[in-house]
């Protein structure tokens, strides 16, 4: 199996044998319109700093992954079928924190209507 990012028109592939998984977390740091596909399990896939992400994980092995983001944009999580149909997913930029009950709380900020 191989594990591709796709970077700036630049294709980078890591080779990884039949069955293996990637035991700790995969990061891509500093990037723009990057692309990542992910064809067995990773359980933690980190994004710092990347304007423009998309990360496609395979339904059987991807539902156990952690998506950690930080000053990112525009990141995209592609659940792929078995078919090679995908549904897209975004991860949310904007928050809401407030003071509340003695500490201050974060939580997704909504725009309703």
């Amino acid at each position: 199996r191989v594990m591709t990012a796709i970077s700036s028109g630049i294709n980078a592939e890591w080779p990884l044998r039949p069955g293996d998984s990637l035991v700790a977390s995969l990061d891509v740091v500093n990037s723009n319109s990057i692309k990542v596909q992910v064809n067995d399990k990773a359980p933690i896939v980190n994004i710092d700093k990347t304007d423009g992400c998309q990360v496609f994980v395979q339904k059987a092995t991807g539902l156990a992954t952690e998506f950690v983001t930080a000053k990112s944009s525009e990141v995209n999580i592609c659940l792929v079928e078995e078919n090679g149909e995908y549904n897209e997913s975004f991860v949310a930029e904007q928050f809401l924190t407030k003071y509340c009950d003695g500490k201050f709380v974060t939580e997704l900020y909504e725009v309703c209507g």
